[in-house]
């Protein structure tokens, strides 16, 4: 019976990351496009210059074309030029080359530097030790690049608050 249930724990696979088996069943869900768009726009606000961000934003991203809202002909003959520069930039930040092509168009730009939200159920989440903030920081690093990173964060910061 020993003998069957060692042979059993060797023919099993090894352990797999949290983050690999979350990606992959997001994947399964449907999810893979917008994955794919969410760690777009986190490696766009990691990787390109203040200047252009205040000038352009993300509209779409389809079929590995991005495409980006300009303010005024200038900035989009400025970015037209470097748009080669921002594609090597974004798949290196990416970390796999998923972005083809620029797409310019001039109009209204989108400013990120207020987030809104799209959900505004209960009231603030309340501040967690120094101590809670480390194990869950801890907990978080395998899925740091990954785009759910900062919605997973929230969830156990406000699973943490509620359960103290």
């Amino acid at each position: 019976m020993k003998a069957h249930r060692s042979a059993q724990r060797s023919a099993q696979t090894a352990p797999a990351r949290c983050a690999d088996i979350l990606e992959s069943s997001l994947q399964g869900l449907g999810f893979g496009r917008v994955v794919r768009h969410l760690a777009l726009l986190r490696a766009w606000d990691r990787a390109v210059a203040g200047r252009i961000k205040e000038r352009a934003s993300v509209e779409d991203f389809k079929g590995g074309s991005l495409y980006l809202c300009v303010e005024d002909p200038i900035w989009m003959h400025e970015l037209h030029m470097l748009r080669h520069q921002l594609k090597t930039i974004l798949n290196k930040e990416i970390g796999e080359p998923v972005v083809g092509e620029i797409v310019l168009r001039i109009g209204r730009t989108r400013q990120s530097s207020t987030p809104q939200r799209a959900y505004r159920g209960r009231q603030r989440v309340r501040a967690v030790s120094p101590a809670v903030e480390a194990g869950m920081a801890e907990m978080l690093t395998p899925l740091r690049d990954l785009p759910c990173c900062d919605a997973v964060q929230r969830l156990f910061q406000r699973w943490v608050s509620s359960s103290q």
